[in-house]
């Protein structure tokens, strides 16, 4: 719940505070009872989903795969989906969730809101063009069949003709 980025286009710290996570163990039981319940499908949700920090059970903070990684262990439970992240929150753990859980969908939805660098610091999103693609790169070596989608603001204050050419190449370059 919560974020701690400050993207200039958005009111979420202002209105949701800060980046917290639940604790690892009232998501499992949560996980079961709905899995006691009939549920098949769980889909983890948050502002910034994939900046994840809970207590696990042994005392130790978890990233968002080792919980992923954790409630695939379930009995019951086919599909595992999680929704929305950050490119600057992309842990390995992650990463490795998709290439090793069978349950987690091969989809990932990771807003990068412009092509343009300049944009991107103006929109204070921490992270460029290139370190984006890059990020999506290590998600296809780990799971070959992912499918993308992404947030993009067009008509930013202060974007020029050739800003929003470089949102048209990155949406290409990603494919």
């Amino acid at each position: 719940e919560g974020c701690d980025k400050f993207c200039t286009f958005c009111v979420v710290p202002d209105t949701r505070g800060s980046e917290y996570s639940r604790n690892v163990i009232s998501i499992l039981d949560e996980a079961n009872r709905l899995i006691d319940a009939g549920v098949k499908d769980i889909t983890l949700l948050g502002q910034n989903v994939n900046a994840f920090h809970g207590t696990g059970p042994d005392g130790t903070t978890w990233g968002l795969g080792r919980l992923i990684e954790r409630l695939a262990d379930i009995n019951g439970l086919e599909r595992i989906r999680y929704i929305t992240s950050h490119p600057c929150d992309v842990q390995d753990d992650l990463i490795a969730a998709h290439a090793n859980v069978k349950k987690l969908m091969p989809y990932l939805h990771l807003p990068v809101q412009s092509g343009s660098d300049k944009i991107l610091k103006a929109m204070n999103r921490k992270h460029t063009a290139e370190s984006y693609l890059q990020t999506l790169e290590r998600f296809k070596v780990a799971q070959p069949n992912i499918v993308f989608s992404s947030d993009f603001i067009v008509g930013f204050p202060g974007e020029t003709e050739e800003d929003f050419q470089a949102t048209l190449d990155i949406v290409r370059a990603a494919k």
